[in-house]
């Protein structure tokens, strides 16, 4: 009876363990400020994210997916700003003039909040397992007033055989889950 016993713990002990590998094996942290109260009826611009990657078109794909993780919260009316090819985006402080015009089309657009960030990962990592990783951080900003009224960041990595888009995609629905409209 005692060698069930001993038994039962080892198995107990063993899928406790395998648990915790699956839990810890795709990490990410995420890091929020307070969600403002938005409107299903607020419109709001996604413009190209700043891409401080190797990756060519990271910040253009993350900002894809931002605008339809805001369609799917309950956003109405989601546009995306017309993309400048001279300019990075309006997140990198250099370029703050860019993204004063980026607020001058969002004000002619009639829009209530512009949605901007920055790609700092977003690559497969070097090595034999080559696990996706993205990394990103958004702000939110009322136009009339042109302030940051909402910011997050985050980074996720996934398993051997996650995409990278799989991977991006939870990450930025996750750090957008508070931009959810109220009514």
């Amino acid at each position: 009876m005692s060698n069930i016993n001993g038994w039962s713990r080892l198995i107990k002990w063993v899928a406790a363990i395998a648990a915790s590998a699956l839990v810890l094996g795709a990490c990410g942290t995420v890091r929020q400020a307070g969600s403002p109260s938005l409107a299903s009826k607020d419109a709001v611009a996604v413009v190209t994210m700043a891409n401080f990657t190797e990756t060519p078109a990271a910040g253009s794909s993350a900002s894809a997916i931002a605008a339809n993780a805001l369609r799917a919260n309950g956003f109405a009316d989601v546009r995306l700003a017309p993309v400048d090819a001279s300019a990075n985006a309006m997140f990198d402080t250099a370029q703050r003039d860019i993204g004063e015009k980026k607020l001058a089309w969002a004000r002619e657009q009639h829009v209530k909040y512009v949605l901007t960030g920055a790609v700092e990962e977003w690559r497969y990592k070097v090595g034999v397992d080559g696990e996706p990783v993205a990394g990103v951080t958004f702000e939110l900003i009322d136009v009339a007033s042109g302030q940051v009224v909402w910011s997050a960041t985050g980074s996720k990595s996934g398993w051997t055989r996650s995409s990278l888009s799989s991977v991006a995609s939870s990450l930025i629905g996750s750090l957008l889950s508070p931009l959810h409209t109220r009514g």
